[in-house]
């Protein structure tokens, strides 16, 4: 069968990127996943007044690559290899901003410029829309997707922009006119920088979380290992007068006590097969991590998020232990792919793998971990107060008692307290040193 341009319509641009789209900082999370395939370690994201620029270091486009940018559903990515490979993630401020220009430079290449007029797509689909429920357009009168681009886009030839113009190796996106109902999420500071720290695989921050340096080596070595690849990218931000390097979300003031427990790892793998790496840390009490948004644990897909971190609580059964970590589960298997709007896996045999190893393996393993945790704690409490107790008993025992009763009952106390302490040391919940510990208290009692 023979199709032609019009039987793919312009109103599937908006009805995409609408669906996929649903957060207007999903946008710059695209952009920047963009710069990463492009080989950039540093990216910086500027929000400005009713314009947003995401501008990178990597290797920068040239024509021929730039061209096949504009196309809708094919991407020249390996998905394999690189963050996005869908083929719609320029179009992903369609329905944010007026103006969407790239200037893209390569080295030994003319700079060039890219330019999508998003307001004039909006309002060509718009009036299109009252058109038909006026009944005065015909179906087959309906612009297609084809010219509706053609109408909407111009790039710049070769040679038309010269260095000066455009001097910087890389890539710089504008947003520009942004619309009044997405401008004050995106010049909000602190809710984009907590989108960003989130989502974007940044750098753990060693001044402010004490395991940070530990967790990216041990992950990097434990992906080296497996000769996958685990990469970071340093990302500043600056919305309006505001300016911050951003890093992952995880700050010691984030558990009790300003201090979590130290960190716990845990390969991903099965038949030879490597997905990836957990880590977690476990609050340094029973209680819940403090900040809310933090608990549990968030799946990421080389780097970037999937989902919340709701999507994995359904694994470890009961919230109890799951809401005492912060962690992240990092795969890295290519084979394992995100779905479009990245908010789950796709379906595939090594997504399947995973989801079981979670629930079979992952979850129970870190359950089990904190469950240990809370009882070698409760035996710290527990020996605390046995030692208190036997304080207070020993005032209240005289050494030269002749009253058998009285020395009866103190014995009777004195074992009760021993038999449930010694109860805990069967359930191997006490380590050597609260064994030490206990032993000392015993030996120093007058029995």
């Amino acid at each position: 069968m023979k199709l032609s341009k019009f039987d793919i319509g312009a109103e599937v641009i908006s009805i995409l990127t609408r669906g996929m789209y649903q957060d207007p900082r999903d946008a710059l999370r695209e952009y920047v996943q963009n710069g990463i395939d492009a080989g950039a370690n540093d990216i910086t994201i500027k929000v400005r007044q009713n314009t947003v620029a995401i501008i990178d270091k990597g290797l920068g486009m040239d024509y021929k690559t730039l061209r096949k940018a504009i196309r809708v559903g094919i991407s020249d990515k390996d998905p394999k290899k690189k963050v996005g490979f869908m083929g719609i993630g320029i179009y992903s401020s369609f329905h944010l901003c007026d103006k969407l220009v790239i200037y893209s430079h390569k080295q030994d290449n003319p700079p060039l410029k890219l330019e999508m007029n998003f307001a004039t797509m909006r309002d060509t689909l718009k009036a299109q829309r009252q058109l038909r429920f006026e009944d005065r357009l015909d179906s087959d009168e309906l612009i297609d997707l084809q010219t509706l681009l053609e109408n909407c886009i111009s790039l710049t030839d070769e040679g038309t922009l010269t260095d000066e113009d455009f001097p910087s190796i890389g890539t710089r996106v504008e947003l520009i006119g942004l619309d009044g109902n997405f401008l004050n999420l995106l010049s909000n500071f602190a809710s984009l920088s907590n989108y960003l720290r989130e989502v974007v695989p940044l750098h753990f921050n060693k001044d402010k979380f004490k395991w940070a340096g530990k967790i990216e080596t041990q992950i990097r070595k434990i992906c080296e290992e497996h000769n996958s690849k685990f990469q970071l990218i340093n990302l500043s931000l600056q919305v309006n007068a505001i300016s911050e390097n951003l890093y992952r979300p995880y700050v010691d003031s984030d558990f009790t006590n300003d201090i979590s427990n130290e960190p716990i790892f845990k390969e991903i793998s099965r038949d030879d097969v490597f997905l990836g790496v957990v880590w977690a840390c476990l609050n340094s009490d029973r209680k819940k991590i403090p900040n809310r948004d933090l608990r549990g644990f968030l799946i990421k897909k080389q780097g970037f998020a999937i989902g919340n971190r709701d999507k994995t609580a359904i694994y470890f059964k009961q919230r109890t232990h799951f809401d005492r970590y912060v962690g992240e589960i990092i795969l890295t298997n290519p084979l394992i792919l995100p779905n479009a709007s990245r908010s789950d896996l796709e379906y595939s045999q090594y997504s399947m793998m995973f989801l079981e190893i979670l629930a079979k393996d992952i979850a129970p393993y870190y359950n089990q971990t904190s469950i240990k945790y809370q009882e070698r704690e409760l035996a710290d409490i527990q020996i605390s107060d046995f030692k208190d107790y036997l304080n207070n008993l020993n005032l209240k025992y005289k050494r030269d008692e002749k009253d058998a009763k009285v020395l009866v009952q103190y014995i009777v106390e004195l074992n009760d307290k021993k038999s449930e302490v010694q109860n805990k040391d069967k359930n191997a919940s006490l380590t050597e040193f609260q064994r030490m510990n206990f032993k000392k208290l015993m030996d120093s009692a007058d029995v």
